[in-house]
């Protein structure tokens, strides 16, 4: 049992008494719960907000509302144990919270760490500006722990360079950084051991389950709360069992390190029905709201390599997500922001269909990750990536609108993880983030999971006929219709060669459109439903 933490009162605002005026604010967002925030440095004050109009922006999933409430409201009581005077507003706006604490202590000076999303940078920066014009100095600290390479740093590394692939960047954050290094070379004499950690299924190992949490007293409130002010909400509130403290999502980290990692690196592209988590850290959620902090990752792992506890496989695999995928993630993000939102590389329209969010479809493999998503928020990458986005380009999705699907259901979803992640893996940013499409036929899934292809309705040997697995019949369709465009990739040589041989192509073609046109339908109707 994960050790649970003191529960206190929430209180909303602190009264300001004539000492706490004035002065700087240290403004505090949601997902910058950090252990050791810079901007706290001189701070006479916290500001922290509950913006009604951004937790009723989405449809989110109730346990990313329940988790980002929880984690704000203990993080507020961590800091007023520690002699912190917390102003937590709850009010229909941001902006409104904002003007109500300057009308209230009157700060000279207000500082904080940048917004990691875009749209809320620029408002800040903006507003930044306003208060500039009333005296009030708003200033961004430069020091984020959210991230290892800086914004400014990603783009001197980008600066001349033809086309950006993660491998070069990951290489250049280990020599920096250090980590699995024997001097100027990488451990092992190899950077990268991702062909050792794609074992499918067929040798799959039973994982230990993630830890056992039981949400304490003030967390058992948020859900409540949930409840009450959200019966819509997407998902299942319940059970909850993700850290909200950073004693907690410490000990998360420990358990994963010693019980799940020494295996991770093999089958980390492994998917079960059965077992959502496998051998995952299930960490970004706490990555990405500072309960966690990338060094803190990083070191935890290499460390547990360095004592002989796991094998160099497992520990790069799992570094190399952190210093490599998750920062390429954010640079891409910011050199390319805002364009980056608006791509649509192969002109995809369609809706996303409304099985989606009931999970109501015969395709087991997304039938099971739907019904996942509902019940934990969450699933690792390869169900993201080779199921739900490689369908999104294979049924031709607007890029955006899945984009805003994975925000809504996704507890470690947001904007600058979401936009490269998706937009990128669907190609529709025309190579900025991936250099190839990642599509692929039922083959692929078939040979990954255990639980799928098994029992479901569809065969996964098929590609014609109304047995045949629609990610059969969608790839093939795919690929002609974008051949045009695909030919001008090297790395979709080899795939073109093989749908020159298909004869049954017609066939083929007449099918996915009619699954699509279904599809569509059926979520143009429960959209009428809804209205």
């Amino acid at each position: 049992m994960l050790c649970q933490p003191r529960c206190y009162d929430l209180v909303e605002v602190g009264k300001a008494s004539a000492q706490a005026m004035a002065g700087t604010t240290a403004l505090i967002f949601g997902t910058q719960l950090y252990a050791e925030q810079p901007a706290l440095q001189g701070a006479d004050r916290v500001l922290m907000v509950e913006s009604a109009a951004r937790l009723r922006s989405k449809a989110w999933h109730a346990q990313k509302l329940i988790f980002i409430l929880s984690a704000m409201r203990h993080y507020a009581e961590q800091l007023r144990q520690r002699g912190i005077l917390v102003d937590y507003r709850r009010a229909p706006s941001f902006e409104q919270a904002l003007k109500a604490h300057i009308a209230e202590y009157q700060p000279e000076r207000i500082q904080c760490v940048p917004p990691h999303e875009y749209a809320a940078d620029q408002i800040m920066r903006r507003r930044a500006a306003q208060l500039a014009a009333r005296g009030i100095t708003v200033h961004f600290t430069e020091d984020d722990p959210a991230f290892l390479c800086a914004r400014h740093e990603f783009a001197a590394w980008a600066r001349g360079k033809r086309q950006l692939i993660m491998e070069p960047f990951y290489r250049w954050q280990r020599q920096r950084l250090g980590y699995l290094m024997d001097g100027a070379q990488p451990l092992g004499g190899r950077w990268n051991f991702d062909q050792e950690n794609r074992r499918g299924a067929a040798t799959l190992p039973t994982a230990p389950p993630l830890p056992s949490l039981v949400p304490d007293t003030l967390t058992q409130r948020v859900i409540e709360e949930v409840r009450r002010d959200f019966p819509n909400a997407f998902g299942e509130p319940e059970p909850f069992r993700y850290p909200t403290t950073h004693a907690q999502a410490a000990e998360w980290l420990e358990r994963f390190i010693a019980e799940r990692l020494a295996n991770f690196g093999a089958w980390e592209d492994a998917m079960s029905a059965d077992d959502p988590f496998l051998f995952h850290s299930v960490c970004a959620l706490l990555l990405n709201v500072g309960l966690l902090t990338p060094r803190q990752a990083a070191d935890a792992a290499q460390r547990a390599f360095e004592r002989g506890n796991i094998p160099l496989q497992s520990a790069e695999g799992f570094i190399r997500q952190i210093i490599g995928w998750r920062e390429f993630v954010y640079g891409i993000y910011w050199l390319h922001m805002p364009a980056y939102a608006q791509q649509n590389f192969f002109a995809h329209h369609n809706p996303v269909p409304s099985f989606f969010w009931s999970g109501e479809t015969p395709m087991r493999c997304l039938a099971q990750t739907i019904s996942t998503i509902r019940q934990h928020a969450y699933t690792h990458h390869i169900p993201r990536l080779m199921l739900l986005v490689n369908f999104g380009n294979l049924a031709a999705l607007d890029p955006a609108a899945l984009t805003d699907w994975f925000m809504s259901v996704y507890i470690d979803a947001y904007d600058w993880v979401m936009q490269p992640n998706v937009l990128g893996f669907l190609y529709a940013d025309g190579g900025k983030m991936a250099t190839k499409p990642y599509v692929a036929s039922a083959a692929y899934i078939k040979k990954m999971s255990r639980g799928y292809c098994e029992r479901c309705h569809y065969d996964p040997n098929l590609r014609v006929g109304e047995r045949a697995c629609p990610f059969n019949t969608l790839y093939w369709d795919f690929l002609a219709r974008h051949a045009e465009k695909l030919a001008k990739n090297h790395r979709m040589a080899l795939i073109l060669k093989g749908l020159a041989k298909r004869n049954d192509l017609p066939a083929i073609q007449a099918r996915a459109e009619a699954l699509r046109r279904t599809w569509a339908l059926q979520s143009a109707a429960d959209r009428g439903a809804e209205a």
